[in-house]
């Protein structure tokens, strides 16, 4: 029973990153209408990123910190540069380029880090484990990184249903022409949801990275499930 209810624990944590990561492909095919085959790379960036800022600050959720809004700058240059085209095209379009934009990121990464996996440490002080049994322990990271995905979650559920910014971009995505005419730019809110769907999805891999490390093609299993 107790090798169960690891298996129970392991499989919600992860059912969890999926969801966080899997959130930001929803975000921005609900509301952009675009189908973004690149939204795992963005989740292989998150691991690489946090291997980069994890060495350099020593602790993870330093690392998650810093790694969130760099990758929402990067996400917004992205729709800047490529996706911000592809709003009144076809699906087929769609994925052509967001699929050439895979071969990018794939081969940026080998360029920067290699093809070879990288580890990245626990904090020291959630390296230790809460027993289930007399011989069977969970590791206290992945709770508070249950912990954290939840949390994450909430705030995105609260921005979207409660606050100014979420009702005029669920307003900009049924009805642009009347955003417009209040006075707001939608194409700065669909910028906005496009890079935080990057950023949910970087999470998810900053997150994931001490328990998975960061391997070349680590998102592309995250997006095949995500769909």
């Amino acid at each position: 029973m107790s090798l169960i209810l690891v298996q129970i624990l392991n499989g919600l944590q992860y059912g969890l990153l999926l969801f966080l990561a899997a959130s930001g492909l929803t975000l921005v095919f609900g509301i952009l209408g675009v189908i973004n085959l690149a939204h795992g790379s963005f989740y292989m960036i998150g691991a690489y990123l946090a291997l980069t800022l994890t060495l350099h600050f020593g602790d993870i959720f330093i690392a998650l910190a810093a790694g969130i809004p760099l990758a929402f700058v990067l996400g917004m240059a992205i729709e800047w540069l490529f996706v911000r085209h592809l709003y009144k095209r076809d699906h087929l379009q769609q994925v052509l380029l967001t699929f050439a934009l895979i071969l990018v990121f794939n081969e940026a990464q080998q360029s920067i880090w290699g093809n070879y996996p990288k580890s990245i440490p626990m904090p020291s002080y959630l390296s230790w484990s809460i027993s289930l049994t007399s011989d069977l322990g969970y590791p206290v990271y992945r709770i508070a990184l249950m912990a954290i995905c939840v949390a994450l979650a909430l705030v995105m559920m609260f921005v979207i249903q409660k606050t100014r910014v979420g009702r005029l971009i669920r307003a900009a995505e049924s009805n642009p022409e009347m955003v417009e005419a209040l006075g707001y730019d939608s194409r700065i809110l669909f910028r906005m949801v496009f890079a935080a769907g990057a950023a949910l999805a970087a999470a998810a891999g900053i997150l994931a990275a001490p328990v998975e490390s960061a391997y070349p093609g680590i998102g592309d299993r995250v997006l095949i499930i995500s769909f």
